[in-house]
């Protein structure tokens, strides 16, 4: 049975990103005459804004390293996606003979496959996607909150190429980049549907190296740019038992962080414990 084919939960979680220091999220060239080298990702109306796939890329990065670092398989263990993925093509196409073998003359092959691929994958292919399943966590472009208030949205930066002989700037090897301005906002909002409560603390957990200013965003994080921190986090959700409210009513419940995570630190005391040991947390 498919993870997607039926509702069983949605959980919304909004912040907004508060900006230390200048950020960096990279466009293709600019095809301006006077434009600069790197230019930042900008709307049709000119506003520079935060791809999804870029807050995707930098909470899967960390959740990666986290999972590695427990990696008790299958319960929560992260492969490699490029050097070492959890279902190679190759491991895909046995799967799929073994679940036409069981299926037989049953109409129940794809069903069959569905699950060994699921029940192969790992915690993070589960969580944020992978060739074969749809992610289950979705990240929204970001847009600026406050970008009346600050004198200038952008701001233009000079690089230099270094001669790694000699330590210092290379002759000829100057660019300029675009950042967005220190102290700039943006709306953060991220859907999380048909999570288990331990999966949703595990997203809240790693939500929460971004809310002490831990984790880095765009490009040339390592000098300078990139850094920032969540604030006013909240979480909203729709179950089986309030679904009909939200049709109708448009209500979403309020919840608690900490209850997830709570289920979090249950489940990874009982994953983590020596076999055969009880678990007296």
């Amino acid at each position: 049975m498919s993870v997607f084919d039926r509702f069983q939960n949605q959980t919304r979680i909004q912040a907004a990103l508060e900006m230390w220091t200048a950020l960096s999220v990279g466009s293709r060239t600019s095809l301006e005459p006077t434009g600069t080298d790197l230019p930042v990702v900008k709307g049709p109306d000119g506003v520079p804004f935060i791809p999804g796939s870029s807050i995707k890329g930098a909470v899967r990065s960390l959740a990666e390293r986290i999972l590695r670092t427990w990696d008790k398989r299958p319960d929560v263990w992260a492969c490699d996606p490029f050097a070492d993925p959890c279902i190679s093509a190759d491991h895909k196409e046995r799967l799929l003979q073994e679940a036409e073998a069981e299926a037989e003359y049953s109409n129940q092959t794809e069903h069959i496959f569905s699950n060994k691929v699921w029940d192969a994958s790992c915690t993070a292919c589960r969580l944020f996607g992978s060739p074969w399943f749809a992610s289950r966590v979705a990240f929204k472009d970001a847009f600026p909150l406050n970008g009346d208030e600050l004198p200038a949205v952008t701001q233009i930066r000079d690089g230099v190429g270094i001669d790694r002989d000699l330590g210092a700037a290379r002759t000829g090897i100057k660019y300029d980049f675009e950042v967005v301005a220190p102290g700039a906002r943006f709306r953060l909002e991220i859907l999380a549907e048909n999570l288990e409560d331990w999966e949703l603390g595990f997203l809240l957990t790693v939500l929460r190296f971004w809310e002490e200013g831990d984790l880095a965003l765009g490009g040339k994080v390592t000098r300078g740019p990139g850094w920032g921190k969540l604030v006013n986090l909240q979480l909203e959700r729709v179950d089986t038992n309030t679904l009909l409210d939200y049709m109708f009513q448009r209500q979403q419940a309020s919840v608690k962080a900490d209850t997830f995570i709570e289920k979090l630190r249950e489940r990874i005391a009982d994953t983590l414990k020596p076999n055969g040991e009880e678990n007296n947390a």
